[in-house]
């Protein structure tokens, strides 16, 4: 319990607590108004010490600072009911990427919404159920690695047609943010199109998503780098790249990234960038002319 509450009786500091939130997203609210005669100054004191806990700056008054002042005392309300806090727990298992994949949010990136256009509805639904019940996943931590991503997790399922040669794979990779899946690639891999590519010999998923880039890729050079798939990256990569073609003809091809933060430095970087060429992979998307019936085992 906070300290300035120890000498009040659990209900009224349950009251204390609750009007003070109020207060912080409302002064004005009449349900915020203090009621004990020294209410005012207990709670600047409750204020001051969630604070000083958050490392926020006493003069920040900023919506993101209300937010995390108000979720905290939030918090110390359950914590003083006795009320356990599920939410955190979920978010640690999320951090560590032990989360079962049915309970996240998941948010598609308006760039893959604005490829596929009037056909999204289709690639969205894949996209859940590669999520939701995938054939295999893979998922990266909270920075134990400098070499690796970071809060990332990759999915892949196998979808059956009535036509084995549209048969394909689902590869989706999202960034993890608490209990959020914001899905920044997703890709239909089909083994006719990658040499009979046997999918479930390949070791891991990025491993996956490196061959899906030999594929579909396009040579381009970042920082110094040649390549069209890179793991990690010291810098952010930019969105698109101009490669100039045979006979003075030049094209642009799209690189698609995670953007990963350093916690303790706050210095940007990049993660499983991509750099496809998306007119080659929109035409397999053509020829392979895909509709929600052909799909046999959703």
């Amino acid at each position: 319990m906070m300290g300035v509450l120890e000498n009040l009786d659990t209900r009224t500091a349950l009251g204390v607590l609750a009007r003070a939130a109020l207060a912080v997203e409302d002064e004005a609210n009449p349900d915020a108004k203090a009621i004990l005669d020294s209410e005012k100054t207990i709670r600047a004191t409750i204020l001051q010490e969630a604070r000083q806990h958050l490392g926020i700056h006493q003069d920040d008054y900023s919506p993101e600072t209300i937010e995390k002042l108000s979720d905290y005392l939030d918090q110390e309300s359950d914590r003083l009911a006795g009320v356990p806090d599920t939410n955190a727990a979920l978010k640690r298992l999320a951090e560590r990427g032990d989360l079962p994949s049915d309970l996240y949010e998941i948010r598609i990136v308006e760039p893959i919404r604005d490829f596929h256009g009037a056909k999204f509805s289709l690639e969205k639904h894949l996209i859940e159920a590669t999520i939701r019940s995938p054939t295999k996943e893979q998922h990266f931590g909270a920075e134990s690695n400098f070499d690796e991503p970071a809060l990332i997790s990759l999915f892949a399922r196998q979808f059956k047609t009535p036509f084995p040669y549209k048969d394909f794979t689902m590869l989706v990779a999202a960034q993890r943010d608490g209990l959020v899946l914001n899905v920044h690639q997703a890709w239909r891999i089909y083994p006719v199109i990658l040499d009979e590519l046997d999918i479930g010999r390949v070791e891991n998923l990025v491993e996956l998503l490196r061959r899906f880039a030999d594929s579909y890729g396009f040579d381009v050079q970042i920082d110094g780098k040649q390549s069209h798939f890179f793991l990690r990256l010291d810098k952010l990569a930019p969105l698109q790249i101009r490669v100039d073609m045979p006979h003075g003809k030049s094209k642009y091809i799209t690189v698609s990234q995670f953007l990963q933060r350093d916690r303790h430095t706050g210095h940007q970087f990049s993660a499983l960038v991509v750099a496809v060429d998306l007119q080659q992979y929109r035409k397999t998307l053509n020829k392979m002319n895909l509709k929600l019936k052909d799909i046999l085992n959703w």
